[in-house]
Protein backbone atom coordinates (compact mmCIF):
# COMPACT_ATOMS: atom_id res chain seq x y z
CA UNK A 1 0.00 0.00 0.00
CA UNK A 2 1.28 3.46 -0.96
CA UNK A 3 0.37 5.86 1.84
CA UNK A 4 0.66 8.86 -0.48
CA UNK A 5 -1.99 7.38 -2.79
CA UNK A 6 -4.54 6.61 -0.06
CA UNK A 7 -7.95 8.29 -0.36
CA UNK A 8 -8.10 10.31 2.87
CA UNK A 9 -11.89 10.49 2.70
CA UNK A 10 -12.35 6.74 2.92
CA UNK A 11 -12.01 4.61 6.09
CA UNK A 12 -8.87 2.51 6.35
CA UNK A 13 -8.60 -1.18 7.15
CA UNK A 14 -6.25 -2.02 10.01
CA UNK A 15 -5.12 -5.34 11.38
CA UNK A 16 -6.21 -6.26 14.93
CA UNK A 17 -4.02 -4.09 17.17
CA UNK A 18 -2.87 -4.18 20.79
CA UNK A 19 -2.43 -1.01 22.87
CA UNK A 20 -0.37 -0.76 26.06
CA UNK A 21 -0.30 2.62 27.79
CA UNK A 22 2.78 3.36 29.92
CA UNK A 23 3.06 6.94 31.08
CA UNK A 24 3.12 9.36 28.16
CA UNK A 25 3.84 6.62 25.62
CA UNK A 26 1.75 3.82 24.14
CA UNK A 27 3.06 0.61 22.62
CA UNK A 28 0.94 -0.31 19.60
CA UNK A 29 1.37 -3.28 17.31
CA UNK A 30 0.34 -6.59 15.86
CA UNK A 31 0.74 -9.68 18.02
CA UNK A 32 0.44 -12.01 15.02
CA UNK A 33 3.74 -10.85 13.48
CA UNK A 34 5.35 -9.23 16.54
CA UNK A 35 5.51 -5.79 14.93
CA UNK A 36 5.33 -2.99 17.50
CA UNK A 37 5.93 0.72 17.66
CA UNK A 38 6.16 3.29 20.47
CA UNK A 39 3.65 6.12 19.92
CA UNK A 40 3.04 9.31 21.89
CA UNK A 41 -0.32 9.32 23.65
CA UNK A 42 -1.87 11.70 21.09
CA UNK A 43 -0.62 9.56 18.20
CA UNK A 44 -2.15 6.46 19.75
CA UNK A 45 -5.43 8.34 20.25
CA UNK A 46 -5.41 9.32 16.57
CA UNK A 47 -4.79 5.70 15.59
CA UNK A 48 -7.73 4.59 17.72
CA UNK A 49 -9.99 6.98 15.77
CA UNK A 50 -8.86 5.35 12.53
CA UNK A 51 -9.44 1.93 14.07
CA UNK A 52 -13.08 2.79 14.81
CA UNK A 53 -13.68 3.51 11.10
CA UNK A 54 -13.19 7.26 10.86
CA UNK A 55 -11.67 8.53 7.65
CA UNK A 56 -8.15 9.99 7.85
CA UNK A 57 -9.48 13.48 7.16
CA UNK A 58 -12.16 13.20 9.86
CA UNK A 59 -9.56 11.88 12.31
CA UNK A 60 -7.23 14.77 11.41
CA UNK A 61 -10.00 17.31 12.09
CA UNK A 62 -10.72 15.64 15.43
CA UNK A 63 -7.01 15.78 16.30
CA UNK A 64 -6.86 19.49 15.45
CA UNK A 65 -9.86 20.23 17.65
CA UNK A 66 -8.63 18.02 20.51
CA UNK A 67 -4.96 19.09 20.62
CA UNK A 68 -4.95 22.47 18.86
CA UNK A 69 -2.41 21.29 16.27
CA UNK A 70 -2.55 19.99 12.73
CA UNK A 71 -1.27 16.55 11.76
CA UNK A 72 0.26 15.40 8.47
CA UNK A 73 -1.94 12.35 7.83
CA UNK A 74 0.14 11.12 4.87
CA UNK A 75 3.25 11.06 7.06
CA UNK A 76 1.27 9.37 9.86
CA UNK A 77 0.01 6.70 7.47
CA UNK A 78 3.57 6.09 6.27
CA UNK A 79 4.52 5.30 9.89
CA UNK A 80 1.60 2.87 10.16
CA UNK A 81 2.63 1.28 6.88
CA UNK A 82 6.22 0.87 8.09
CA UNK A 83 4.94 -1.12 11.09
CA UNK A 84 2.65 -3.14 8.78
CA UNK A 85 -0.48 -2.04 10.60
CA UNK A 86 -2.48 -1.19 7.46
CA UNK A 87 -4.24 -3.93 5.49
CA UNK A 88 -3.26 -3.79 1.80
CA UNK A 89 -6.08 -3.47 -0.72
CA UNK A 90 -7.57 -6.81 -1.67
CA UNK A 91 -6.11 -8.73 1.26
CA UNK A 92 -8.39 -10.65 3.57
CA UNK A 93 -7.69 -10.46 7.29
CA UNK A 94 -7.71 -13.91 8.85
CA UNK A 95 -8.46 -13.93 12.55
CA UNK A 96 -5.50 -15.35 14.46
CA UNK A 97 -6.16 -18.63 16.27
CA UNK A 98 -5.00 -19.66 19.69
CA UNK A 99 -1.23 -19.81 20.22
CA UNK A 100 0.13 -23.34 20.21
CA UNK A 101 1.23 -24.79 23.55
CA UNK A 102 -0.65 -22.11 25.48
CA UNK A 103 -2.36 -24.80 27.58
CA UNK A 104 0.98 -26.41 28.41
CA UNK A 105 2.36 -23.00 29.37
CA UNK A 106 -0.49 -22.49 31.81
CA UNK A 107 0.00 -25.99 33.23
CA UNK A 108 3.74 -25.65 33.96
CA UNK A 109 3.10 -22.39 35.84
CA UNK A 110 -0.08 -23.46 37.60
CA UNK A 111 -0.42 -23.40 41.42
CA UNK A 112 0.05 -27.18 41.52
CA UNK A 113 3.25 -26.89 39.50
CA UNK A 114 4.62 -24.21 41.85
CA UNK A 115 3.98 -26.48 44.85
CA UNK A 116 5.87 -29.32 43.12
CA UNK A 117 8.74 -26.97 42.23
CA UNK A 118 8.98 -25.87 45.86
CA UNK A 119 9.07 -29.47 47.11
CA UNK A 120 11.76 -30.41 44.59
CA UNK A 121 13.91 -27.43 45.58
CA UNK A 122 13.60 -28.17 49.30
CA UNK A 123 14.37 -31.86 48.77
CA UNK A 124 17.47 -30.99 46.74
CA UNK A 125 18.80 -28.58 49.37
CA UNK A 126 18.19 -31.14 52.14
CA UNK A 127 20.05 -33.79 50.09
CA UNK A 128 23.07 -31.47 49.74
CA UNK A 129 23.18 -30.89 53.50
CA UNK A 130 22.90 -34.60 54.25
CA UNK A 131 25.33 -35.75 51.55
CA UNK A 132 28.18 -33.21 51.11
CA UNK A 133 29.59 -35.40 48.31
CA UNK A 134 26.77 -34.29 46.00
CA UNK A 135 27.25 -30.53 46.53
CA UNK A 136 28.14 -29.07 43.08
CA UNK A 137 31.86 -28.26 42.71
CA UNK A 138 34.22 -27.89 39.77
CA UNK A 139 35.61 -31.37 40.52
CA UNK A 140 32.32 -32.78 39.17
CA UNK A 141 33.37 -31.81 35.65
CA UNK A 142 35.96 -34.63 35.61
CA UNK A 143 33.46 -37.46 35.87
CA UNK A 144 35.67 -39.82 33.83
CA UNK A 145 39.36 -40.14 32.96
CA UNK A 146 39.06 -43.00 30.46
CA UNK A 147 38.46 -40.85 27.38
CA UNK A 148 38.90 -37.20 26.53
CA UNK A 149 35.97 -37.43 24.10
CA UNK A 150 33.68 -38.90 26.73
CA UNK A 151 34.66 -36.08 29.08
CA UNK A 152 34.03 -33.39 26.47
CA UNK A 153 30.83 -34.95 25.15
CA UNK A 154 29.43 -35.25 28.64
CA UNK A 155 30.16 -31.65 29.59
CA UNK A 156 29.20 -30.11 26.22
CA UNK A 157 26.43 -32.23 24.73
CA UNK A 158 25.20 -33.27 28.17
CA UNK A 159 24.10 -29.67 28.70
CA UNK A 160 22.05 -29.55 25.48
CA UNK A 161 18.77 -30.87 26.92
CA UNK A 162 19.00 -28.54 29.92
CA UNK A 163 19.74 -25.53 27.72
CA UNK A 164 16.74 -26.45 25.58
CA UNK A 165 14.62 -26.79 28.73
CA UNK A 166 15.82 -23.35 29.90
CA UNK A 167 14.76 -21.70 26.65
CA UNK A 168 11.54 -23.75 26.49
CA UNK A 169 10.47 -22.38 29.86
CA UNK A 170 10.98 -18.84 28.57
CA UNK A 171 8.85 -19.72 25.55
CA UNK A 172 6.14 -21.48 27.56
CA UNK A 173 5.90 -18.56 30.00
CA UNK A 174 5.31 -16.34 26.96
CA UNK A 175 2.88 -18.78 25.33
CA UNK A 176 0.93 -18.79 28.59
CA UNK A 177 0.23 -15.09 27.88
CA UNK A 178 -0.71 -15.81 24.26
CA UNK A 179 2.61 -14.60 22.78
CA UNK A 180 4.48 -16.12 19.86
CA UNK A 181 8.05 -17.25 20.41
CA UNK A 182 10.97 -18.70 18.48
CA UNK A 183 14.40 -20.16 19.25
CA UNK A 184 17.69 -19.19 17.57
CA UNK A 185 21.47 -19.29 18.05
CA UNK A 186 23.35 -16.11 18.82
CA UNK A 187 26.57 -14.75 20.33
CA UNK A 188 27.37 -12.82 23.49
CA UNK A 189 30.97 -11.55 23.18
CA UNK A 190 32.93 -14.83 22.81
CA UNK A 191 30.09 -17.08 24.10
CA UNK A 192 27.70 -19.00 21.87
CA UNK A 193 24.15 -18.91 23.24
CA UNK A 194 20.63 -20.07 22.47
CA UNK A 195 18.05 -17.28 22.36
CA UNK A 196 14.28 -17.16 22.81
CA UNK A 197 12.54 -14.42 20.85
CA UNK A 198 9.61 -12.89 22.75
CA UNK A 199 9.09 -9.54 21.07
CA UNK A 200 5.45 -9.54 22.15
CA UNK A 201 6.48 -8.83 25.75
CA UNK A 202 6.66 -5.12 24.90
CA UNK A 203 2.86 -5.13 24.60
CA UNK A 204 2.35 -6.87 27.97
CA UNK A 205 2.00 -4.94 31.28
CA UNK A 206 5.34 -4.80 33.09
CA UNK A 207 4.24 -6.92 36.05
CA UNK A 208 3.43 -9.79 33.65
CA UNK A 209 6.84 -9.68 31.95
CA UNK A 210 8.87 -10.84 34.93
CA UNK A 211 7.93 -14.53 34.81
CA UNK A 212 8.81 -15.02 31.11
CA UNK A 213 12.16 -13.32 31.77
CA UNK A 214 13.01 -15.38 34.86
CA UNK A 215 11.45 -18.71 33.83
CA UNK A 216 14.76 -20.02 32.46
CA UNK A 217 16.62 -19.33 35.70
CA UNK A 218 13.78 -20.96 37.62
CA UNK A 219 14.13 -24.20 35.70
CA UNK A 220 17.95 -24.04 36.03
CA UNK A 221 17.55 -24.14 39.83
CA UNK A 222 15.14 -27.06 39.52
CA UNK A 223 17.52 -28.92 37.19
CA UNK A 224 20.43 -28.53 39.64
CA UNK A 225 18.38 -29.78 42.58
CA UNK A 226 16.73 -32.55 40.53
CA UNK A 227 20.01 -33.90 39.15
CA UNK A 228 21.55 -33.75 42.62
CA UNK A 229 18.66 -35.75 44.07
CA UNK A 230 18.98 -38.34 41.30
CA UNK A 231 22.72 -38.67 41.97
CA UNK A 232 22.39 -39.33 45.72
CA UNK A 233 21.70 -43.11 45.51
CA UNK A 234 24.24 -43.59 42.69
CA UNK A 235 27.34 -41.57 43.54
CA UNK A 236 28.69 -44.07 46.08
CA UNK A 237 28.06 -47.07 43.83
CA UNK A 238 30.62 -48.95 41.76
CA UNK A 239 30.58 -49.58 38.03
CA UNK A 240 27.96 -48.02 35.77
CA UNK A 241 25.85 -46.73 38.68
CA UNK A 242 28.75 -44.73 40.08
CA UNK A 243 29.57 -43.41 36.60
CA UNK A 244 25.97 -42.20 36.10
CA UNK A 245 26.02 -40.56 39.52
CA UNK A 246 29.19 -38.63 38.66
CA UNK A 247 27.75 -37.73 35.25
CA UNK A 248 24.56 -36.34 36.80
CA UNK A 249 26.65 -34.19 39.16
CA UNK A 250 28.71 -32.95 36.20
CA UNK A 251 25.55 -31.80 34.45
CA UNK A 252 24.30 -30.19 37.67
CA UNK A 253 27.51 -28.18 38.02
CA UNK A 254 27.39 -27.13 34.35
CA UNK A 255 23.82 -25.90 34.84
CA UNK A 256 24.91 -23.98 37.94
CA UNK A 257 27.62 -22.24 35.86
CA UNK A 258 25.01 -21.22 33.29
CA UNK A 259 22.82 -19.88 36.08
CA UNK A 260 25.74 -17.77 37.37
CA UNK A 261 26.40 -16.55 33.81
CA UNK A 262 23.02 -14.77 33.85
CA UNK A 263 24.55 -12.22 36.24
CA UNK A 264 26.68 -10.92 33.34
CA UNK A 265 23.63 -8.79 32.54
CA UNK A 266 25.66 -6.40 30.36
CA UNK A 267 25.62 -9.24 27.79
CA UNK A 268 21.81 -9.08 27.41
CA UNK A 269 21.20 -12.04 29.69
CA UNK A 270 17.88 -12.78 31.41
CA UNK A 271 18.76 -10.44 34.27
CA UNK A 272 19.56 -7.63 31.81
CA UNK A 273 16.01 -7.73 30.45
CA UNK A 274 14.67 -7.88 33.98
CA UNK A 275 16.77 -4.83 34.92
CA UNK A 276 15.64 -2.67 31.99
CA UNK A 277 12.03 -3.61 32.67
CA UNK A 278 12.30 -2.62 36.34
CA UNK A 279 14.17 0.59 35.40
CA UNK A 280 11.60 1.48 32.72
CA UNK A 281 14.12 1.48 29.87
CA UNK A 282 13.55 0.57 26.25
CA UNK A 283 16.94 -0.40 24.76
CA UNK A 284 19.58 0.46 27.34
CA UNK A 285 22.36 -1.56 25.72
CA UNK A 286 22.05 0.13 22.32
CA UNK A 287 21.83 3.59 23.88
CA UNK A 288 24.89 2.94 26.06
CA UNK A 289 26.89 1.76 23.04
CA UNK A 290 25.73 4.81 21.10
CA UNK A 291 26.80 7.07 23.96
CA UNK A 292 30.26 5.46 23.98
CA UNK A 293 30.47 5.77 20.21
CA UNK A 294 29.60 9.48 20.35
CA UNK A 295 32.27 10.13 22.97
CA UNK A 296 34.91 8.33 20.96
CA UNK A 297 34.09 9.92 17.60
CA UNK A 298 33.68 13.31 19.30
CA UNK A 299 37.24 13.06 20.63
CA UNK A 300 38.72 12.27 17.19
CA UNK A 301 36.58 14.84 15.38
CA UNK A 302 34.45 12.43 13.33
CA UNK A 303 31.12 14.17 13.84
CA UNK A 304 29.68 12.41 10.78
CA UNK A 305 29.76 9.18 12.80
CA UNK A 306 27.75 10.55 15.74
CA UNK A 307 24.43 8.97 16.65
CA UNK A 308 21.52 11.39 17.09
CA UNK A 309 20.67 11.36 20.84
CA UNK A 310 17.13 12.50 19.99
CA UNK A 311 16.42 8.95 18.80
CA UNK A 312 16.87 7.70 22.40
CA UNK A 313 14.15 7.79 25.02
CA UNK A 314 14.75 10.19 27.95
CA UNK A 315 14.77 7.29 30.44
CA UNK A 316 17.36 5.35 28.42
CA UNK A 317 19.59 8.43 28.28
CA UNK A 318 19.26 9.01 32.02
CA UNK A 319 20.13 5.43 33.03
CA UNK A 320 22.83 5.02 30.35
CA UNK A 321 24.91 7.79 31.94
CA UNK A 322 25.90 5.40 34.75
CA UNK A 323 25.18 2.06 33.08
CA UNK A 324 27.72 2.74 30.34
CA UNK A 325 30.58 2.55 32.87
CA UNK A 326 29.20 -0.67 34.30
CA UNK A 327 29.06 -2.11 30.79
CA UNK A 328 32.65 -1.06 30.05
CA UNK A 329 33.80 -2.59 33.33
CA UNK A 330 32.00 -5.84 32.53
CA UNK A 331 33.55 -6.14 29.09
CA UNK A 332 36.96 -5.33 30.57
CA UNK A 333 36.54 -8.13 33.13
CA UNK A 334 35.52 -10.63 30.43
CA UNK A 335 38.46 -9.55 28.28
CA UNK A 336 40.73 -10.04 31.26
CA UNK A 337 39.29 -13.51 31.81
CA UNK A 338 39.87 -14.26 28.15
CA UNK A 339 43.54 -13.34 28.47
CA UNK A 340 44.22 -14.76 31.92
CA UNK A 341 41.94 -17.83 31.97
CA UNK A 342 40.36 -18.85 28.68
CA UNK A 343 43.47 -18.60 26.49
CA UNK A 344 45.80 -20.26 29.06
CA UNK A 345 43.20 -23.00 29.57
CA UNK A 346 42.97 -23.49 25.82
CA UNK A 347 46.77 -23.77 25.60
CA UNK A 348 46.80 -26.28 28.47
CA UNK A 349 44.05 -28.35 26.85
CA UNK A 350 45.91 -28.33 23.54
CA UNK A 351 49.17 -29.39 25.22
CA UNK A 352 47.36 -32.21 27.02
CA UNK A 353 45.77 -33.37 23.76
CA UNK A 354 49.09 -33.24 21.87
CA UNK A 355 50.87 -35.27 24.56
CA UNK A 356 48.12 -37.86 24.48
CA UNK A 357 48.25 -37.95 20.68
CA UNK A 358 52.01 -38.60 20.53
CA UNK A 359 51.81 -41.18 23.30
CA UNK A 360 49.58 -43.36 21.15
CA UNK A 361 49.12 -42.77 17.41
CA UNK A 362 46.54 -45.49 16.96
CA UNK A 363 43.47 -44.49 14.85
CA UNK A 364 41.17 -44.69 17.88
CA UNK A 365 43.38 -42.41 19.96
CA UNK A 366 43.78 -39.92 17.08
CA UNK A 367 39.99 -39.83 16.71
CA UNK A 368 39.60 -39.35 20.47
CA UNK A 369 41.97 -36.37 20.53
CA UNK A 370 40.54 -34.79 17.36
CA UNK A 371 36.93 -34.93 18.53
CA UNK A 372 38.00 -33.62 21.94
CA UNK A 373 39.64 -30.55 20.36
CA UNK A 374 36.63 -29.88 18.11
CA UNK A 375 34.23 -30.02 21.06
CA UNK A 376 36.39 -27.70 23.16
CA UNK A 377 37.11 -25.07 20.52
CA UNK A 378 34.02 -25.44 18.34
CA UNK A 379 32.02 -22.92 20.38
CA UNK A 380 34.67 -20.20 20.03
CA UNK A 381 34.95 -20.87 16.29
CA UNK A 382 31.18 -20.71 15.79
CA UNK A 383 30.98 -17.50 17.85
CA UNK A 384 33.66 -16.02 15.58
CA UNK A 385 31.79 -17.08 12.44
CA UNK A 386 28.56 -15.51 13.73
CA UNK A 387 30.45 -12.29 14.58
CA UNK A 388 31.98 -12.09 11.09
CA UNK A 389 28.64 -12.76 9.40
CA UNK A 390 26.97 -10.08 11.53
CA UNK A 391 29.71 -7.58 10.65
CA UNK A 392 29.35 -8.35 6.93
CA UNK A 393 25.57 -7.88 7.07
CA UNK A 394 25.98 -4.51 8.77
CA UNK A 395 28.64 -3.47 6.26
CA UNK A 396 26.42 -4.40 3.30
CA UNK A 397 23.40 -2.66 4.83
CA UNK A 398 25.32 0.54 5.69
CA UNK A 399 25.23 2.15 2.18
CA UNK A 400 21.45 1.73 2.09
CA UNK A 401 21.08 3.71 5.28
Amino acid sequence: MDAAAVDLDRPLRLYPLTFLEEGDEVTVGRADIDSYGLFPADGAALLRRLETGETPNDAARWYSTQYGETVDMVEFLEVLEAFELLVPDGEEVVEAGAVRWQGLGRAVFSPVAWVLYGLLFIAGIVAMFREPAVVPTYHNIFFTTSSLVALALGNVLGQAPWILLHESYHALAGRRLGLNSSLSIGRRFYYLVFLTKLDGLVAVPRRKRYLPMLAGMLVDVLVVTGLTLAAVPLVSSDGFGGFMGRFLLAMAFGTLLRFAWQFYFFLRTDLYYLAITVLGCNDLQTVSKGMLQNRFYGLIGRRDKLVDPETWTPRDREVARWYVWLMVTGYAILTGLLVTAVIPAAIRITEMAVRKLFSDISPLNVLDVTVFLVLNFGELILAGIIAVRGYRRRTIAAPAN
